[in-house]
């Protein structure tokens, strides 16, 4: 049973290859598709929950929310102590058995309580993601795998408004939990053979001030994010279809732009944002310019706070990074909220 509380290496022969960096990587990126796919997912699926359950919707992002921040720089702090791998691995697992649990909850309260249990394994997930990217490659790399890691996190959020309506208004609610199933099985192999063992002998230094101006442009961008995709789902009169094009715009952009533009700086970013918002194009069209903007912004903050940390402390640096993107994600929901309810 040693097996089921240490870490498993790698095959001898996926760890010799040129690329083994990148399939940790790829590795990491199912569990930021996966985490963000469930936070985006649910907001086109609110409407038909409130009404099967006749409660607030917003508990249900809320209450995954909350927990998850409170969590992450805790689980950041046993990943380094006990090992990223094996708190990577069982993240996923108790995420997939709450993902079951959600489908078939019995009422409002088991549903929060299932939401819950996955807020854990998401921070289990979230804490481990960028410090298994900033040490499986070269400093000099570290911003292309940044990006990488955060286009899988935007490409989730722009599946979730697509796959959200569909599954809503041909499967019902609960479609929008069971998707995280397979995609959870995948992951699970994926990192039993492909992550590295990773842990190691903890440095001594702590985080300093030198991380807040990354975590607040980090915080910022993802309260950017997730405002319009709460709000436009309940001001848009289009099919549930049509919004989820349209709401997925703005997380395509941010994809676009981790991935493919590495060299622009943040003052870039925060001004393709700012004149997003004045160009006089469909909604659509300038929703992905507000993406690309904020695509640029994110990896550079999160570069920003990984390279102000001793690499021993990866972990905890992870944790604060997502940490910054749950309260970013928190204050864009409950903006969008009060703007709902103000103007309903």
């Amino acid at each position: 049973m040693n097996w089921f509380v240490t870490e498993s290496p790698r095959p001898a022969w996926i760890a010799r290859r040129s690329y083994a960096p990148w399939l940790v990587i790829a590795t990491v990126c199912f569990g930021a598709f996966m985490g963000q796919l469930d936070a985006s997912i649910v907001t086109l699926a609110f409407p038909a929950m409130s009404a099967h359950f006749g409660a607030d919707p917003e508990w249900i992002s809320l209450s995954y929310l909350i927990t998850l921040v409170a969590l992450l720089v805790p689980m950041g702090r046993i990943a380094d102590r006990i090992g990223r791998k094996i708190v990577y691995i069982y993240g996923f697992a108790l995420f997939t058995a709450a993902s079951v649990a959600c489908v078939y909850a019995p009422g409002f309260d088991a549903l929060i309580a299932a939401r819950i249990a996955q807020a854990v394994g998401a921070a289990m997930l979230q804490a481990n993601s960028v410090a298994l990217v900033t040490t499986a490659v070269a400093p000099e790399k570290r911003r292309k795998a940044l990006g990488v890691q955060a286009a899988a996190q935007a490409t989730g959020l722009a599946a979730g408004p697509l796959l959200g309506g569909f599954l809503t208004e041909h499967y019902g609610w609960q479609a929008v939990f069971a998707i995280n199933v397979p995609i959870g099985v995948v992951a699970m192999v994926a990192g039993h053979y492909l992550l590295p063992r990773t842990k190691t002998a903890r440095d001594k230094g702590k985080p300093s001030w030198r991380v807040l101006p990354g975590l607040i442009g980090v915080l910022l961008t993802y309260a950017a994010l997730f405002a319009p995709m709460t709000l436009l789902p309940f001001t848009m009169k289009q099919p549930l279809a049509h919004i989820g094009l349209t709401v997925a715009a703005l997380p395509l952009g941010f994809a676009i732009a981790a991935t493919l533009l590495s060299r622009p700086g943040i003052w870039t970013g925060a001004i393709i944002t700012a004149t997003a918002l004045v160009l006089p194009v469909p909604q659509p069209l300038q929703l992905i310019v507000a993406g690309i903007g904020l695509g640029i912004i994110a990896p550079a903050c999160t570069k920003m706070v990984m390279s102000a940390l001793p690499e021993g402390s990866a972990g905890v640096g992870s944790g604060l990074v997502n940490v910054a993107r749950g309260l970013g994600t928190a204050l864009g929901v409950a903006v969008a909220t009060l703007l709902i309810h103000t103007f309903q």
